[in-house]
Formats: structure tokens, sequence, C-alpha cells
């Protein structure tokens, strides 16, 4: 059955981009607005009971309540003349994780567990909701400069049943994929109720693919993949990645728990585990078996020493060191807690003079992408587009870029943890300028430099007249206290060549990777 060419008198289809058991997607233009989304038509077969179609409705108007950047969000639904089911969605570019695994193998931990925190970020706001995912799978996982981007929220709820849940292989039937049993949680397997329990199994199974390279269950009959998911152990973690931390292996075991209620709690208690799980990977001397030993040799010459006076001189020698240590890390302990004064705008340079580099008092866990976005709401009161949570060597620094309500320009929000543990806004960087105004912004935190500290990466983008106004980067990098922008744009009379204006600190020497990353950002298409 033929899809029309124009879908509800709105959508132009320009191409089929994907073909799965439950139905296709095009990629289409909103001939209005010419906006590029994609529309997903759903196969005769779901259109032909009334109650599917119908709860598919309600449905796509319960996922239009979820809203997060991370994931594609809906625009419309509806019939076509046929009356075959469809939803129109954000269209979102990159390379799925499938794609992503194929072509890179398995991933290091550290990345894996990136990938996997931002998906966590996704679904506490959609649980939040009572929007269950039911068929995360590394198909629906998008990733692309902006991160994570998570697809086909509540399509599995719409169209699953108990009867269904056996049909799934897309292999060797007829295409009623209601959810993959390779990903599926224990009780989705079994036609049982599921929650939001049922998500983070899944997170789990994607997680151990990312870091072995397969899923913990593989066969090629779907029925002996459903038994095993409900009903075996997964092949322990470790025997097939040894590299992987410890701590990370038994989080990501928690999440593949049969029973529901031995995984994590919640989504936001998944994500604390898994960082938890890198942040603690051992040293090397660790990993081998061997446990540091701090003044390994000053201690070795109190058992080598022959006479009282020695080994009573050492001892003080290594008490004096202790004391000497634990009055330095008290000093910059109580400078790391020093809360900020607030800067002005355009003053970033004279406060990085101003602003001791203290040592982290302790690892505290960085907030997640929600509680960030909570905060910076909370705080500035305005329209927070993204925010990121991050450790510095002053504490957690929380970045959010914020349209202001007063004037209607977007800036960088500055927030950190004051000595009297509360959050207060420290500084604000103007995304928005004079002569670009009016941009869409993305965040993404990365380490540009390679030396070990994340910088804040913020590019804008006007979608009314890109033509006219270019893209402009913006980096913050927190361990300098300092900011450096690219401005691209069009030549005037010549749009085929454009115009580059950098901050002055850009051309800095020091600034050279910075300059580069910006480059490469303001390059690619």
């Amino acid at each position: 059955m033929d899809t029309p060419q124009v879908i509800a008198g709105r959508f132009r289809v320009e191409c089929e981009i994907g073909r799965g058991g439950m139905g296709t997607v095009y990629r289409a233009s909103h001939l209005g607005l010419e906006r590029v989304v994609a529309v997903k038509v759903l196969k005769p077969e779901f259109s032909a009971d009334r109650e599917v179609a119908e709860r598919f409705m309600r449905e796509a108007r319960t996922m239009a309540r979820l809203r997060h950047p991370r994931a594609a969000m809906i625009f419309d639904a509806g019939h076509l003349s046929d009356g075959r089911p469809f939803i129109v969605m954000e269209y979102v570019e990159g390379s799925t994780l499938a794609e992503t695994l194929a072509r890179d193998g398995q991933f290091a931990p550290e990345r894996a567990v990136g990938v996997a925190a931002e998906i966590c970020d996704v679904l506490a706001e959609a649980h939040a909701l009572g929007i269950i995912h039911r068929d995360l799978k590394p198909s629906n996982i998008m990733l692309n400069g902006r991160g994570v981007c998570v697809l086909d929220f509540g399509i599995a709820k719409v169209l699953q049943t108990s009867t269904e849940v056996t049909r799934t292989h897309a292999t060797t039937e007829t295409g009623l994929v209601i959810g993959t049993p390779r990903y599926m949680s224990p009780e989705q397997c079994l036609g049982h109720q599921i929650g939001p329990a049922s998500d983070l199994y899944s997170v789990g199974v994607l997680l151990y693919e990312m870091l072995t390279g397969r899923p913990p269950f593989v066969d090629q009959l779907s029925s002996a993949v459903l038994v095993k998911q409900a009903t075996a152990a997964p092949p322990p973690l470790s025997a097939l990645q040894p590299e992987c931390p410890p701590a990370l292996a038994a989080a990501v075991h928690s999440l593949l728990s049969k029973n529901p209620a031995q995984r994590p709690a919640s989504a936001v208690e998944a994500r604390r585990l898994l960082e938890e799980g890198v942040a603690r990977r051992p040293r090397a001397a660790e990993a081998a078996g061997a446990a540091p030993e701090p003044f390994t040799n000053t201690v070795a010459a109190l058992n080598a020493g022959r006479f009282a006076f020695t080994r009573v001189a050492t001892a003080f020698a290594v008490l004096a060191m202790i004391c000497v240590a634990l009055v330095a890390l008290s000093a910059g302990s109580a400078d790391a807690g020093e809360p900020a004064a607030p800067v002005a705008e355009g003053a970033l340079e004279a406060a990085a003079r101003l602003r001791p580099r203290g040592l982290v008092r302790r690892a505290e866990p960085s907030l997640s992408e929600v509680e960030a976005r909570a905060l910076a709401a909370r705080l500035t009161r305005g329209q927070v587009s993204a925010a990121r949570a991050m450790l510095t060597d002053r504490g957690t620094l929380v970045a959010a870029v914020v349209e202001d309500r007063a004037d209607g320009l977007a800036r960088l929000y500055l927030i950190e943890r004051g000595k009297d543990r509360t959050f207060r806004i420290t500084d604000r960087v103007p995304l928005d300028v004079e002569g670009f105004r009016g941009a869409e912004w993305t965040e993404e935190v990365a380490d540009l430099d390679g030396d070990g500290y994340s910088e804040i990466v913020c590019a804008g983008q006007n979608p009314a007249d890109y033509e006219r106004d270019g893209r402009r980067f913006v980096v913050f990098a927190p361990r300098k206290w300092q900011v450096y922008s690219l401005h691209v744009a069009p030549e005037a009379g010549a749009a085929s060549r454009l115009r580059a204006t950098w901050s002055p600190n850009s051309m800095d020497d020091d600034a050279r990777r910075f300059r580069r990353a910006m480059r490469l950002r303001a390059q690619a298409p």
C-alpha cells in the first residue's frame, strides 16, 4: 500500500530512511515552515484494529509532553486517508549506536558509561511523566555532536499485547517487532506488567554490549533468546571484558537482575551507580593486586634500620611529612570551599587572576543532567535549554544555557556550590551578542586540549537566517576560567566565502587546541 506524497496536507514525503517491523520511516519537510521532520507510518495490520489506533493517538498525545533535549520530539500524529496511523517526529541526524558499535567495536568503560548516563537522564524525565520506552535498543539510540538522542519513545507500549510479545524476531517472522528479545526485560518476555525497571534492564543490556561487543544472550531463535532472557544468568561481564572496573561490572549486573525490585530504584540512581563505577577505576598498581603504600621508601628504611635511634628518627620524619601534607590539604580545601563573588560579563580574565586553584575537598558526585536543569531553572528563572554538571578543582560546577526572560538573550550561566553548601550564580557568559541573536544553542562537555580537564562547548545557529548570521561557538575552560569564541558567517556579497571572527584571547599560543576544536566544529556540515 503506497504512502501519499503529501501527508495531512502539510508534510511532503522526500524519501524512505528506515524500515522496521512496525512500519516505515520517511524523511519529509513541513510545507509551511520548511522544517525537516521524520514521519513514521504504521503497517496496515495495526490500523485494522480500532482500539489499537485509538490507543496510539492517546499515547502520541502523552509522548508530546516529553520535551527532553535528548529525546526526539513528537510534533504531530493522525491517520492517512486509508486509516493507517502516522506520527511526525523530530528528524535527528547522526549514527545509531548499532552503526557506531559495528564501526568502532566495543567501547572503553568511560565512553560506554557516558552514553548510558545520557540515556538515563532521558528516562528519568520520561518515567516522571509515567512514560516507559519498552523498546530501548542500539538502533533506537542516535549519537551525534550533541551527544545521545533516544528515538521511538512510547511506540512499543501502544502496540504491545501479551499475545504479540513472542512474535518479535524481524528476521524469522513477518515483522511484528513489539520489543526486541535481545534487549527486553524478563518481565516483558513473560508478558507480565512492566514499569520503569524494565527500561533500566534494557540499559544494562546496552551497557553489556557496549563493553563486550555483544548482548548477554544471543541465539538464532528468538524463542531461545526469550527463554534465556527470562531465566538464565548473563555470563560474567568481567570474563568477556577483563579491563572493566569491578564496580562498573557490579553496577551493570545489578541492572540485569531478573527481579525488578533488585535493580536500581530509578534512572537517577542507575546513573549514579554507573558513574561511580568508572570513578573508582583502580590504578595500575591496584589492578595488579598491589595495594598502594604511601611513603614506601621511608617505611622500608624503618624496617632496614639496625638501631632504635634510626627507627625513631625516621618515624618522626614520617609523622612530620604527614602533618605538612594535612596542613596543605586543609588550606587547599578552605580555598576550594570559598564562594566566589559574582563576576560581571566581560570580566572573566580579571576573575581568573583572583581565583585560587584549590584542591578538591572530596570526590563529590556530579549532579545528573535532570537535576542540573532543575537547579538552573530555579536560580535563573529563565528558559533553560541545556545544563551540565561537572567536577572542577573548586568542586561542582553547573553550566546552563539559559534564555533570559528580561531581554530574550541566551547566556551561559555558571553556578557553583559555596562554603555554605548552597549553589549560587557566579558568572554569566554572553552567547547571543550584537549581530548574532535569536540562535538555538546546544551544549556539550569535552576535553578539548587533552589535559584531563573538561571544557564546556556551546554552539549556536539562527535557524531563521543561517545565510546571514552563520554560526557561533563559545568555549568555557573552567580550569583557566577563560572564554574563547568563534563566529563564522558568509562574507557580505560573497556567500561562498566565510568570514571568521575570533575573540582576542583565542589567538594566544596556549589556546591553539581550543581554536582547532572550534574550527573543526565550524567546518562540520
